[in-house]
């Protein structure tokens, strides 16, 4: 059996449109028989906390736990990783970011290794596509409102009809662009959730909610500040839409199901840390009763190639989902770069993730991770640096 003999990461920059700057770390995991390579990602680690890792030594860490393992060790594999990067409890934990990056690099390299999909390795596809909601951010100006209009109407000619809009902000700016998009779009656009991203506390977003509600949307997501599972309860009981969180640890998991807080989970594979903590989180969300949804932080191909696999895969993930990085990117670093038809996303052809890397794009875009042109607030808002 093919044993992983180097671990090399690449750290890398790619620019948003018309917005900021992300880092990523792309993982590679060499084994003792050339052809066989897994690649995975770490992705948009442009999140706050406002630092970055030392990716030289993470990468010389990463070499001393796992060069001579055998790939499809994935149990040990895990141990490993579980406990040297641990979970703690933030969305944005950037030790679920690294354990990310390399799990999914070991299911891509196992696959390989049976000659598989990643998805046929979880159990088997039980879906050919997921659809996908377009995300529009956040408005704080007065013009960014028709610039948003401008790429719902853009995206509908490519097919998508769902879209998750951030609010929270602006409440004020938020209806403007929900009434203008209604009025000028209508059943066009289903406006799959609204999302305050923990922004504001229960009871102003149930204040907002009752303000819009006439616009029609099919979810709310993260109505309240995070770790608030008493005010994630109060907006569950008087909302009149289902309430969905982002679920980034197992405890969080578990705290959500016993106060019955949210209808919904948010399974982002970066966020829990992999492909195979989430399969703990679908586990405990069938257990439950509760529907999934596939989340993002926004990956490049790779990292949502791996989404891909996983929304194929888990029976509960039913809900229109939200990966769609590489649209958002001015470039990625993959020959083939995964593709959305009809607002819908499917798996690439090919073993693994069917992902493989273009040097040259590589090259173009390797770079020292930095916060030298991103602050706070544009970390948040995902807004370019005035």
């Amino acid at each position: 059996m093919a044993r992983i003999t180097q671990v090399r990461l690449t750290s890398i920059n790619t620019p948003r449109h018309n917005s900021i700057t992300c880092g990523h770390v792309l993982v590679e995991l060499f084994t003792d028989d050339d052809a066989l390579v897994g690649l995975g990602e770490m992705s948009d680690l442009q999140h706050l906390p406002r630092f970055h890792f030392d990716v030289p030594e993470l990468e010389s860490t990463l070499n001393e736990m796992l060069v001579g393992l055998d790939p499809l060790h994935l149990t040990e594999i895990e141990r490993r990783l579980e406990a040297n990067f641990p979970q703690a409890g933030y969305i944005y934990d950037k030790s679920r970011a690294i354990k990310c990056g390399v799990d999914i690099a070991v299911w891509d390299l196992s696959a390989k290794i049976l000659g598989l999909r990643v998805c046929d390795l979880l159990g088997g596809a039980v879906r050919e596509s997921v659809p996908i909601a377009y995300p529009i951010f956040r408005q704080q100006h007065e013009e960014e409102v028709e610039r948003n209009l401008a790429m719902v109407e853009r995206r509908l000619s490519e097919g998508f009809e769902y879209f998750r809009v951030y609010v929270g902000r602006d409440l004020k700016l938020d209806e403007k662009f929900l009434r203008t998009a209604r009025q000028r779009f209508g059943d066009r656009m289903n406006i799959k959730s609204l999302d305050f991203s923990n922004l504001l506390d229960s009871k102003a977003a149930c204040s907002f909610v009752d303000r819009v509600y006439d616009v029609g949307f099919d979810l709310v997501e993260a109505p309240a500040p995070n770790h608030d599972v008493r005010g994630l309860a109060h907006a569950r009981d008087r909302m009149p839409v289902p309430i969905s969180e982002h679920v980034y640890s197992y405890r969080w998991a578990l705290d959500l199901v016993a106060a019955d807080a949210v209808d919904v989970f948010n399974v982002s594979v970066i966020a829990i840390g992999g492909i195979t903590p989430a399969r703990r989180i679908f586990a405990i969300a069938d257990a439950a009763g509760k529907s999934c949804l596939i989340g993002t932080t926004q990956e490049l191909s790779i990292g949502t190639a791996a989404a891909a696999h996983v929304a194929m895969a888990m029976p509960a993930a039913t809900l229109p989902s939200d990966p769609v990085g590489p649209l958002l990117y001015t470039r990625d670093v993959v020959q083939q770069p995964v593709t959305y038809t009809n607002g819908r996303l499917g798996v690439p052809d090919g073993l693994g993730l069917g992902m493989k890397l273009d040097p040259e794009l590589v090259q173009v875009s390797a770079s020292p991770l930095t916060w030298a042109k991103t602050d706070a607030d544009a970390v948040v808002d995902r807004k370019a640096q005035s």
